[in-house]
């Protein structure tokens, strides 16, 4: 490149101005070095591009000079120069690391091409060191996140022998990766499933990737229990070139969940059957068997009687939360008759209502069509709605539940609370049934309208003396509705009560 800046070193000043004015002419700049030592202090202060070295000088010869050169200025560009007769010294220097050399005396164009041909081979070789050393990072990079791995790692090529193991996988087979290397995965993994359906294997004869296969592994010391995928490993032209598998220990996850079931089967046996025991005691007193009862003993039994049945619902949606967790919660979503399911939760809730003294109204356009939903969870949805209605509205409210039907959801997807659904998530078509339920209590924290509908979220504003609730009612909602592949909401200002609105797909 014209401009590079060229040290010529000769103790020669004739050939030093010749070269001076070459290199100046084919638009280079040049400094001279009378000698090696003065070439190396002037490499200390300066940059430059190439070095043309003569390789008979006084105090330092060339070589000398040269070994210094590599050591110092390792990406410096050498050119010895030498008399006719000794090329074979010059080569030597070249085994020593120079470029190339030149043998006096030499034209200009020469000497010229010479140095042009020096530095752009010069920057090639300093771009792929670079590039080498760039990559032998990578390497590293990527060697250190595979040994670093708590899953076991396996790759096998296209015939299903193994190329490659990460440090988990060598500790947890208990072999020295030498004797790993060219086995078969089969082989080498004793699992419970046929050797076929080991998702490397998998991924070879599909080519695909193979997700989340559950097996049992056979270790020397123990048995664990694993969740394995595995993806194909291809080239740039797309051909096979084997498959890799990742292989999870999810036996403590496992043994979590054993707990867990064994936690929510307690609830179910050693909560309920007390409660049951209490609201058998109670309707024996509030039926008068044990003795004639008064109008305050009454409403004392009464509310005791409520109180049972909402911590036993507490526990059935602690319990409904769980199955729809673990895919066991068993639905009939079929064509029903949405004016039962309204009727049932006014009838309901009306009771509740009077003694509250809080108004609580239907409304819907007269007789609606037939839309598919499980009326079990459906029922239950309602009901934690209205619920959570009456805890927060204060005596002298008002509680409206809607319903009508929408032939396109455009009208109210800007009502849907933000962060509770994706983008790609919202409905863009189709006919609904829209549900709200509005409230003219204490509202909902602005900043808590995406949160609401998590496990154990609770709102922080409600009525003094109220009961605090599990958090999961609303959970229960939004669990009801992804299994309906409808839609769930909350609007809300502080002081102006809210609004929990719901889309269920008709057809």
């Amino acid at each position: 490149m014209k401009g590079d800046k060229i040290l010529v070193v000769d103790d020669e000043a004739d050939i030093s101005l010749i070269l001076k004015l070459q290199l100046e002419d084919a638009g280079y700049s040049s400094v001279r070095a009378h000698d090696g030592i003065d070439a190396l202090e002037c490499l200390s202060r300066e940059r430059f591009d190439l070095m043309l070295l003569d390789i008979k000088m006084p105090r330092m010869n060339g070589i000398q000079v040269l070994e210094r050169v590599r050591t110092e200025f390792p990406d410096l560009a050498v050119i010895m120069m030498t008399a006719h007769g000794n090329e074979s010294i010059a080569v030597e220097a070249m085994k020593k690391g120079a470029t190339d050399y030149i043998a006096k005396p030499f034209s200009s164009d020469d000497a010229v091409k010479k140095v042009e041909r020096a530095i752009a081979f010069n920057r090639t070789q300093i771009e792929n060191r670079k590039l080498q050393e760039e990559l032998a990072r990578e390497q590293q990079k990527v060697a250190a996140i595979l040994e670093g791995m708590t899953d076991l790692l396996i790759a096998v090529d296209a015939g299903g022998r193994v190329m490659m193991v990460n440090r988990k996988a060598e500790e947890e087979l208990a072999l020295p990766r030498g004797e790993i290397i060219g086995r078969t995965l089969p082989e080498l993994l004793k699992a419970d499933i046929q050797p076929d359906l080991l998702p490397a294997m998998v991924a070879l004869k599909t080519a695909t990737p193979c997700h989340d296969v559950t097996y049992n592994l056979h270790l020397q010391d123990r048995i664990i229990n694993t969740l394995s995928s595995a993806a194909p490993l291809k080239d740039k032209n797309d051909e096979l070139l084997g498959s890799v598998e990742i292989i999870r220990d999810i036996s403590t996850l496992r043994a979590l969940e054993q707990e867990k079931e064994d936690f929510v089967s307690m609830l179910s046996h050693d909560l309920k059957s007390p409660i049951t025991s209490i609201v058998g005691s109670l309707d024996l007193v509030r039926e008068g068997r044990l003795g004639p009862v008064t109008k305050d003993q009454q409403e004392f039994l009464e509310s005791a009687v409520d109180s049972c049945a909402e911590m036993t619902e507490m526990i059935d949606t602690l319990l409904d939360v769980h199955k729809f967790e673990a895919g066991k919660m068993k639905m009939a979503i079929k064509a029903d008759d949405p004016n039962v399911l309204l009727q049932k939760a006014l009838s309901r809730y009306q009771p509740i209502a009077s003694r509250s003294q809080i108004s609580l109204t239907l409304d819907f356009p007269g007789q609606l069509p037939q839309v598919p939903f499980d009326r079990v969870t459906m029922t239950r949805l309602l009901a934690n709605l209205l619920s959570n209605a009456f805890k927060f509205t204060p005596e002298g409210g008002r509680i409206g539940i809607t319903c009508k039907t929408l032939t396109s959801p455009a009208t109210v997807v800007g009502r849907i609370t933000k962060g509770l659904y994706r983008e790609d998530e919202l409905p863009k078509e189709g006919s609904f049934m829209m549900i709200t339920v509005e409230d003219s209590g204490v509202g909902i924290p602005a900043d808590a309208l995406a949160s609401i509908f998590d496990r154990f979220a609770q709102a922080q504003n409600r009525r003094k003396g109220k009961t605090r609730g599990t958090g999961l009612g609303l959970a229960f909602c939004r669990k009801v509705m992804d299994a309906h592949r409808g839609y769930i909401w909350a609007e809300s200002e502080e002081g102006r009560g809210s609004t929990f609105g719901m889309l269920v797909p008709i057809s």
